[in-house]
């Protein structure tokens, strides 16, 4: 099981890269975001290759889970920084975290709900970002399309499954950062 820490660790050096080139563009929402999802894959790194994987399980799946729900939050927080939804974003996002803690059945909706927010303000509120709006989407998208295809994947073995999710959770952070510090201005 010592191999699944492998591409956990793919996630913890993205999020590393991804908050350092973020934090310097000042973009710290995002960065922030970043370091959560690295947060609950360190967890992992940690996890397999020490033999804890009963007594970390628990744990792991709740930094998965609720960070990831809150490390969404911030990348949408991010994009929606310069808009007059930004500070009842943070009021709603309080709340949300407040759900999420003790009705642990929001975090999947609410998830999926800052992913598509996420989504489509990258994807068609970017003018500073010189792509077609289309690949904006794909690449704002690949977390989400990630997580309802390969993660814990009914057609594939278990450790195939996640180390495709693992793996392309790192894409999608260096990809998010790309977009987000170098916009392909033209």
């Amino acid at each position: 099981m010592a191999h699944y820490a492998i591409t956990e660790l793919f996630i913890v050096l993205a999020a590393l890269y991804g908050a350092r080139q973020l934090r310097a563009h000042d973009l710290h929402f995002a960065a922030i975001g970043l370091l959560i999802f690295g947060a609950a894959a360190f967890i992992g790194v940690v996890r397999f290759p020490s033999g804890q994987i009963d007594q970390l399980a628990d744990l792991h799946r709740l930094a998965g889970t609720l960070g990831g729900v809150i490390a969404m939050q911030a990348l949408t927080h991010q994009m929606l920084a310069d808009t007059k939804w930004s500070r009842g974003h943070l009021i709603v996002s309080g709340l949300a975290i407040g759900l999420c803690i003790f009705v642990p059945v929001a975090r999947v909706p609410l998830f999926l709900l800052w992913s598509l927010v996420s989504i489509w303000r990258v994807g068609f509120h970017t003018p500073q970002i010189q792509l077609e709006s289309f690949m904006k989407a794909c690449i704002a998208g690949l977390m989400l399309f990630n997580v309802i295809v390969f993660r814990q994947s009914p057609f594939m073995a278990p450790d195939v499954s996640w180390h495709i999710f693992h793996t392309l959770v790192a894409v999608w952070m260096l990809g998010l950062t790309r977009l987000l510090v170098h916009p392909f201005r033209a």
